[in-house]
């Protein structure tokens, strides 16, 4: 494997057009537990259903011809728009006299809808579920009428959600990811069912319903008979026993012909059984439409109350003392991708239900519906939210952004706002706390979000400077392989700035790239995960604080390889509980049980720490160093013309220009010296950073995975590195003398190709002073205690080097110094502005590196 990606590093980025271009197609193949369909629809038994999950065609925009079989759910890999199609066999009875809608559970990303090659519907992104209507007039009776769904996965960084730039998002793939079905009803029917209740300090319970009655039946048919304008409406409210808990009487209404009409009533309900994690009790609400005192449309919904209170100093759920023990959950079902069958769903429900988690936080995408009705039947609350996470200040002031959001929010809302289990809506993650951009997109987004379904609003912040944004209820913060006795000073502090009840961790990261080890001690092991998620949950449940969610359930993949968690070669993020397969026990997941059990406690071994340093960077220096002394020592000439390149440069570039006798092997030699150094040296910043959040985030901020895989590999493979970084050093050290050469046709004296190659050569000389430091830079910096000083003195380094090169420059152009400081300082602007330029027109990275350096001091 690591062979081939070895190859696969010098090509990535000139053939990752080619790579991305190639489009595969993938249906889940599971059990066929349809029989848990019904169960998600709470279906009526005035409305037929015909699913759609077979026979459909499958084909790329431009080659239609060239079609395949799938089924659904299906997604694709690839980046050009591909075009699902499926033929529809619907009785001539049905189109002529039912109503007819088509619901979708989640579409990734945009998709147009057209049935028989004309547009009914543009859906501008987001899988969360949507319905529309089929119309009527556009339906074939005397022929199968066709549906076209065409789809694109593409997205940017400043003008979809989510954005390109994703920190340990889930794997983006396109397609038709969740069921697909039609919903046949009458034509007079219940287009929209909403509710919303009240727990009154009494006990008693106020619910308000309101619905959207449509009537397509024309005014003709029915003036035929007077009776068939006789509607009327009423709720029932079905208790968990099955019983009929509460029904009203039918209230008479009108409903003009070809006309919509809203109804709305309010019910005094008490006695109720209400929902709790122990307990966890549901109710079923059906608002019924009736013509002549016979249903002919009904709507079920399930229902669970309860109250849950976010209150300054503490939350309360049904009166009671309330915290958060939750985990983060991303789909991700190994070899499935984003698919999920109902199997694998109530698996992953009842893992995390006996681990002892009260809450699930749907992070980083959208949740299916099937999950949260599982949640609500296994005593967890759901929290759901906007996937956006590290959006920078000056793409959330943007009014076209913030268009966009509200675009995305309403039908999301509105998707999500009647499953009684959603607790609360996040408005994402990675803000700044002491931004008053984001504060104001904030509070922007969280108004809009209690006007639509009054739920409370919470969103997630990176570091601990939190300032109170308005129409945010409580306040996450975001932890990253940090442990606890560098955070517990700085929540408690931010608990008493906000309030004990508004401060929850939302999300609890630590990497276990290293996989098992002897003990705790080594960074990146299991056993490290264990003990950073018991300090946490010590921390955390005897404090009555507002809670945590650990992130993250299971291990998941994404579209950027991992860095920060480890290299894998299958971009898997190792942050989990349990690993992808969900088949193996960890020590973190036994000793979370423990606690939330409050069982026998479990031990977590101490270990010796290992010396991580790799073994590669004494050998390859040793190796330096002796060949460096061989030839100073053996060859006198040698060792005279570098004392005089390192302190007397203008001589030595001097007799450079005027081609006094400098041997050519030497010269090589020296450049083979060099390049080896340079590798060495950037082998042990890459080995150093591998673990930095805040370097992974610089990488993503191009927008481009293969940069962040090239990486990866690199960092985490230390010997491969010292072999790659001398080569890439060496084409470095021998593109800068030709771009010199260049350079040297616009002045007037002649400069031979030889006198370039040495003055670059030579001029990179001082690099070898920095040779001993390659055997030891990465023990200096992980002692953390003058790292900052050291990479400072790098960068000095480096800039004096380049001082050497252009002073080696202006002696053998034979021009003044000014001239060659100045164009040689016009070109690096130059040059490093077109491509920052080219990737900020293209992919904002300009505004993502400066949000992660704000970050970056936040942490």
């Amino acid at each position: 494997m690591k062979r081939k990606f070895s190859v696969f590093i010098l090509s990535a980025l000139l053939l990752q057009s080619l790579i991305y271009s190639q489009v595969k197609v993938k249906e889940l193949f599971s059990s066929s537990d349809k029989k848990d369909f019904t169960s998600l629809l709470d279906e009526s038994g005035t409305r037929t259903i015909y699913p759609l999950d077979k026979n459909w065609n499958v084909y790329l925009e431009d080659e239609p011809l060239k079609k395949s079989r799938t089924s659904i759910p299906s997604f694709f890999t690839g980046t050009e728009t591909i075009v699902y199609e499926k033929y529809l066999d619907l009785p001539t009875e049905t189109i002529n006299n039912k109503n007819i809608r088509l619901v979708l559970f989640g579409v990734n990303y945009s998709a147009e809808i057209l049935l028989n090659n004309l547009v009914i519907h543009k859906h501008q992104g987001g899988d969360f579920p949507f319905k529309i209507t089929l119309p009527k007039d556009l339906l074939k009776t005397k022929s199968k009428n066709i549906l076209s769904i065409k789809i694109s996965k593409h997205l940017s960084s400043d003008a979809t959600i989510p954005v390109e730039q994703r920190f340990l998002f889930p794997e983006n793939y396109g397609g038709l990811i969740r069921d697909v079905y039609l919903e046949v009803t009458q034509r007079s029917f219940i287009s929209d069912f909403e509710y919303d209740y009240r727990i009154l300090p009494s006990g008693s319970t106020t619910l308000q319903v309101q619905t959207k009655i449509i009537n397509q039946i024309s005014k003709l048919k029915t003036d035929s008979s007077s009776s068939d304008n006789n509607f009327s409406f009423r709720v029932k409210l079905i208790s968990p026993n099955g019983t009929e808990f509460y029904s009203q009487s039918p209230q008479a209404l009108q409903l003009p012909s070809v006309k919509e009409k809203t109804y709305s009533t309010t019910i005094e309900l008490s006695n109720l059984e209400l929902w709790s994690p122990e307990l966890p009790r549901s109710y079923k609400i059906i608002a019924q439409l009736l013509r002549n005192d016979v249903v002919i449309d009904e709507e079920v919904k399930s229902v669970s109350f309860y109250s849950l209170l976010i209150d300054k100093e503490k939350i309360l759920l049904n009166g009671n003392n309330f915290s958060f023990n939750g985990v983060t959950y991303v789909p991700s079902y190994a070899e499935d991708g984003t698919l999920a069958s109902f199997e694998a769903m109530q698996r992953d429900i009842k893992i995390i239900k006996s681990t002892g988690f009260n809450a699930v936080r749907f992070t980083k995408s959208t949740a299916h519906p099937y999950m949260l009705k599982l949640c609500e039947n296994a005593g967890l609350l759901a929290l759901i939210e906007l996937p956006l996470n590290g959006i920078p200040e000056e793409i959330c002031a943007k009014n076209n952004f913030r268009e966009r959001v509200r675009s995305f929010l309403i039908p999301f809302l509105k998707a999500y706002k009647n499953y009684s289990i959603v607790a609360a809506i996040g408005l994402g993650g990675s803000y700044l706390g002491n931004s008053s951009e984001h504060a104001a997109f904030l509070n922007e987004i969280a108004d809009l979000t209690k006007k639509i379904c009054f739920k409370p609003a919470y969103a997630s912040f990176i570091g601990f400077n939190i300032n109170p944004i308005d129409n945010i209820d409580l306040y996450g913060v975001e932890l990253y392989n940090i442990q606890i006795d560098d955070y517990r000073t700085r929540v408690e502090n931010l608990e008493q700035k906000l309030g004990l009840g508004k401060v929850f961790i939302s999300e609890a990261t630590y990497s276990t790239c290293l996989g098992s080890t002897d003990g705790y001690l080594n960074q990146y092991s299991l056993e490290a995960q264990a003990k950073f998620f018991s300090d946490l949950l010590d921390f955390e449940i005897d404090n009555n604080r507002a809670g945590y969610f650990l992130n993250s359930a299971f291990d998941y993949k994404g579209d950027y390889p991992a860095f920060s968690s480890g290299y894998n070669g299958k971009h898997l993020y190792l942050i989990g509980i349990l690993d992808e397969y969900r088949g193996t026990t960890r020590l973190s997941q036994k000793v979370i049980y423990s606690k939330l059990h409050n069982s026998d406690k479990v031990t977590i071994p101490i270990g010796t720490k290992k010396d991580d340093a790799p073994f590669v960077f004494i050998i390859t220096g040793s190796v330096l160093a002796l060949m460096l002394a061989f030839i100073a020592n053996s060859k006198r000439k040698f060792r005279e013309d570098a004392l005089r390149a390192l302190f007397r440069p203008y001589n030595f570039f001097s007799d450079v220009r005027d081609q006094r006798i400098l041997a050519g092997f030497h010269s090589n030699f020296l450049l083979f010296l060099l390049s080896g150094t340079s590798s060495l040296l950037l082998s042990n910043l890459l080995f150093y950073f591998r673990g930095s959040q805040f370097f992974e985030k610089l990488l993503i901020s191009f927008g481009i995975p293969s940069l962040v895989e090239a990486a990866s590999f690199l960092a985490w493979n230390p010997v491969y590195s010292v072999v790659w970084l001398f080569v890439v050093s060496l084409l470095f050290f021998l593109v800068i003398t030709f771009l010199v050469k260049i350079a040297s046709l616009f002045v007037r004296n002649k400069v031979f190709f030889s006198s370039v190659y040495f003055t670059v050569t030579w001029s990179f000389l001082p690099l070898l002073v920095l040779l001993p430091a390659g055997l030891v830079l990465y023990r200096i910096l992980e002692a953390e205690l003058i790292t900052i000083y050291i990479l400072i003195g790098l960068i000095i380094f480096t800039v004096w080097i380049f001082y050497r090169l252009m002073k080696g420059i202006y002696v053998i152009f034979d021009v003044r110094p000014a001239t060659v400081y100045f164009y040689s300082l016009l070109f690096i602007i130059v040059v490093t502005g077109i491509v920052l330029l080219y990737f900020q027109l293209s992919n904002s990275t300009v505004y993502y590196i400066l949000n992660a350096y704000k970050q970056f001091k936040l942490m």
